[in-house]
């Protein structure tokens, strides 16, 4: 999770975006938080999963964006 908070903002900062305001905090604590309240017994599968999404989620939207700010892509 922390990995796709982490590239969430740096892909906010690539975007010409303020990395971190209010709205970004809250929503990165409340996406932690569920994860954490489900990271435990019987739900931990679905919280493994979850996170994959989360990653999976940001990695798609940041990665091209990233590359295109380093100037490593066309675009």
């Amino acid at each position: 999770m922390l990995v796709a908070v982490l590239l969430y903002m740096v892909h906010r900062w690539a975007t010409n975006k303020k990395a971190v305001d209010p709205k970004t905090v809250v929503e990165a604590a409340f996406a932690v938080l569920v994860i954490a309240l489900l990271d435990q017994g019987e739900t931990e599968p679905v919280a493994r999963g979850f996170a994959w999404l989360f990653l999976a989620a940001a990695a798609y939207t940041a990665i091209p964006v990233i590359g295109k700010a380093a100037g490593t892509t066309k675009g």
